[in-house]
């Protein structure tokens, strides 16, 4: 028997997959600086910050990669 070699994603492969997920992660960073912005601005504390922490950067996120996939035609 062979001992198990470690699978390591090849650099092309990388490079793809973070093209991929780009457009989201910068969509949801951009959701978490405006609820962090919203939260110190409303003052908001408790349930109504938790909510606004939630969806606010997976609304971002989601909004990122839509707008980036009509783009180049990948709908």
């Amino acid at each position: 028997m062979e001992p198990c070699e470690l699978v390591s994603i090849k650099p092309d492969k990388t490079e793809a997959l973070l093209k991929g997920y780009l457009p989201y992660l910068l969509g949801a960073l951009a959701g978490m600086l405006i609820a962090i912005f919203l939260s110190s601005l409303l003052t908001l504390t408790g349930t109504p910050q938790l909510v606004l922490f939630a969806l606010l950067p997976v609304a971002g996120g989601a909004v990122a990669e839509r707008a980036v996939r009509r783009r180049s035609g990948n709908s």
